[in-house]
């Protein structure tokens, strides 16, 4: 399918091709800047991107959104699907700067325009074929969210429902429950360190005397099927971390294990015994490892691991969906050790500082040249974010 070639002022189209659980071919529209875009979609956007192109993408339609609030008079709603690295403040932050640069109306009229809807991950789970088809491999069951500033939980529902169909949990606990909601920057962690020698396979070797030269192809693996039990038992460690955080947040979320049984339609549990007439006693809970096999072997659902190091699962996950977590754990005297040493190692195989990386914690200050900034704000200043959708100035 070729993109239409447009004439001055013409409407740009093309046609995106899903194949899988979801097979249907959409029309799409395509936008020459940031402003059509705003005014095309009337008063919704979706922020559908890779983590670290959304500083840039905000930074482009902030002043678009603000003059469109300001022109029509009604609210814009924005949804981040998925939300990390508290781009939703970020965001906020910027619109709020925006306001008061270009008008003199106080900012609670802005806060009465804007709502900024935030999932904990995706509604499916895909892989790109090309560059406008997909393949959608499941629909999530469930999809975490909150709403900033706060809103009802029965006034977004009715907007994602009407859009996406039912599928929405809303999560108490504001901007930090959902933060800790997003589980697959952790779940990678695990995936990468497990079993970084297929996604960076080596390069042919230099020659030796007259020897000939030597084919290394990539060779494809499973994702899912490659989650030993080792390491499902690091994931499942990871988890614990974030786990125990939220515990000291008074925050419940969602574990590795509901993850997995909502997104890839596994069970929870599993039987352990049968008695005479052959019906099942008792049941156990299934570990990470076991669940990814089934999806590998009964779902048919698994997923080809990544065979390039530059791989989304390091170079967006690692900076921008784990050191949140870990400033979190800092603050609250709840380490996240794995966390942490995850992104160290994975700093010394790049060669680089993942660490302080991430451009939408530079922006909030939480991050400086070389460190993380974990006192730049209290715990009860993080606590009045989660609602606000901002921190408030000093």
């Amino acid at each position: 399918m070729e993109r239409a070639q447009p004439t001055s002022g013409e409407i740009i189209t093309s046609k995106i091709q899903s194949t899988g659980v979801l097979s249907h071919e959409f029309d799409v529209r395509i936008a020459r800047s940031t402003r059509e875009l705003v005014r095309a979609n009337d008063n919704l956007l979706v922020v559908a991107l890779p983590v670290n192109c959304h500083k840039d993408v905000m930074d482009r339609f902030a002043s678009d959104i603000i003059e469109w609030i300001k022109e029509n008079k009604q609210m814009m709603r924005i949804i981040i699907s998925s939300h990390a690295s508290l781009g939703a403040v970020y965001l906020m932050q910027l619109l709020r700067s925006e306001w008061l640069s270009e008008t003199s109306t106080s900012l609670s009229e802005l806060d009465d325009s804007i709502r900024i809807t935030c999932w904990g991950t995706t509604a499916i789970t895909a892989r790109k074929t090309s560059g406008n088809s997909v393949n959608v491999l499941t629909i999530r069951k469930a999809v975490d969210y909150v709403t900033v500033p706060f809103e009802s939980e029965e006034d977004t529902n009715d907007v994602l429902e009407t859009l996406f169909g039912k599928r929405f949990k809303y999560r108490d606990g504001g901007l930090l429950a959902i933060s800790l909601s997003n589980l697959n920057p952790q779940n990678h962690l695990g995936i990468v360190l497990g079993n970084m020698s297929r996604m960076d396979p080596p390069p042919p070797p230099p020659p030796l005397n007259d020897m000939p030269e030597v084919d290394t192809p990539v060779e494809p693996w499973y994702q899912g099927k490659c989650i030993t039990p080792k390491v499902g038992r690091l994931m499942e460690a990871l988890d614990l971390e974030r786990i125990n955080i939220a515990k000291e947040l008074e925050i419940d979320v969602r574990t590795i294990y509901e993850h997995f049984s909502w997104s890839f339609h596994v069970p929870l549990e599993t039987p352990t015994d049968k008695n005479d007439q052959d019906v099942e006693t008792s049941m156990r809970p299934l570990t990470v490892s076991e669940m990814n096999q089934q999806m590998h072997y009964y779902k048919n659902n698994d997923v080809l691991g990544p065979t390039n190091p530059e791989s989304r699962y390091v170079m967006e996950d690692v900076p921008y969906g784990l050191v949140l977590t870990v400033i979190l754990g800092r603050l609250l005297n709840c380490p996240a050790s794995l966390h942490e040493s995850g992104i160290m190692i994975l700093s010394a195989m790049y060669g680089r500082d993942f660490l302080v990386e991430n451009e939408l914690l530079q922006g909030l200050g939480l991050i400086g040249e070389d460190d993380l900034n974990v006192n730049a704000y209290s715990l009860q200043e993080w606590k009045e974010m989660a609602c606000l959708g901002y921190f408030r100035e000093r």
